[in-house]
């Protein structure tokens, strides 16, 4: 930690994996040495307050301008690097924010980046409509990373606030925690939500929910698309008629006394226990080390990654946490000024 002038720089050795999965630009490079960068709030295809790009490891900082969260700049390094740094400003209860991103045009030049903010301009609302019998039923909507939970009724059930944005929509009748549980499940695919819409469901459309084994300490939730997520799902799989080889289950445990979280990603849904709760112990798993140290007043990160010999990847990208802070709250976290967030590339 670096003090001075009551400011405490915090490095927060978070070293996750973060890969870069087959996204489609929505308008793709134009040239081998051209970046696209796509900024987002929630999901919604929008400007970030500031984004600067940088040529190489020595350029100068340049500032972009972008059109719908849409923004290019060309890479003459001779090795092909080049960095980004996208700004927001504070927003709520959140601090100042900087994300940066570091890579090689032959590991990506399609750069996406979600800033969060959201405000009601990147919210819209969506009417279900639905068949007849369903009055006074409830549903669960599922959309990017938001959830709704309206009621039907005269047929119609509406759910507002929803981001604006490109993403698998799914539908419950009924609830998990309801006396009848998840009656009914429908998934539109690729739906976008770029204002105000209302959609009809057919009785086709709703499909009956498969059940599956309930695993003693093991948490179930669904991954549809790769960017929607479904929670309340421990004994349900996806309906066999409306899954998708982009569809995941995400098994889950938790150790709060040892202070750990353990997730596997699985295509189907496992016949048997997934694995021994008990015999996972973290100071025996890979480990990508991050250290830290200042030099000349700019903060040094040194990440010795963790090879996990993965094919079929395009990109693996290193994340790292840390920002400034001169007070604590009453739980003694830090209650940051700025912070920052770095993707670094393996």
């Amino acid at each position: 930690m670096l003090k001075g002038n009551k400011v405490v720089f915090l490095a927060l050795v978070i070293a996750l994996i973060f890969i870069v999965l087959s996204c489609v630009p929505v308008t793709p490079p134009s040239t081998a040495k051209e970046v696209v960068i796509q900024t987002s709030r929630h999901g919604h295809p929008t400007n970030a307050h500031l984004v600067y790009a940088k040529d190489g490891l020595t350029g100068s900082w340049t500032k972009l301008t972008g059109t719908n969260g849409l923004y290019k700049f060309t890479v003459n390094d001779p090795q092909g690097l080049y960095s980004i740094a996208v700004a927001e400003p504070e927003f709520g209860y959140k601090p100042k924010s900087v994300q940066f991103f570091h890579a090689k045009l032959s590991e990506t030049n399609y750069v996406y980046i979600d800033v969060g903010n959201a405000t009601d301009e990147d919210a819209a609302t969506l009417t279900i409509n639905m068949p007849g019998g369903y009055d006074d039923k409830q549903l669960c909507v599922f959309f990017h990373h938001e959830h709704r939970f309206p009621m039907v009724e005269s047929n119609k059930a509406v759910a507002p606030q929803l981001p604006k944005a490109k993403a698998d929509l799914v539908i419950f009748v009924g609830a998990p925690w309801s006396e009848s549980g998840i009656e009914k499940v429908a998934i539109i695919r690729d739906f976008v939500l770029d204002a105000d819409k209302e959609i009809f469901l057919t009785e086709e459309m709703l499909k009956a929910p498969e059940s599956a084994t309930k695993f003693d300490d093991i948490s179930v939730e669904w991954l549809i698309g790769g960017t929607t997520e479904i929670f309340g799902v421990d004994s349900i799989k996806i309906p066999t008629a409306l899954k998708s080889d982009n569809d995941l289950y995400i098994l889950g445990f938790a150790d709060w006394n040892r202070g750990f979280i353990y997730t596997e990603y699985q295509k189907n849904y496992p016949t048997t226990t997934p694995f021994a709760t008990s015999s996972i112990n973290p100071a025996n798993l890979p480990e990508t080390r991050v250290s830290t140290s200042v030099e000349t007043s700019n903060l040094k990160i040194t990440i010795t990654p963790y090879n996990p010999n993965m094919t079929g990847l395009e990109t693996i990208l290193y994340t790292t946490i840390f920002g400034y802070y001169d007070s604590v709250d009453s739980y003694g976290n830090p209650e940051f000024d700025v912070q920052y967030l770095a993707y670094i590339s393996s």
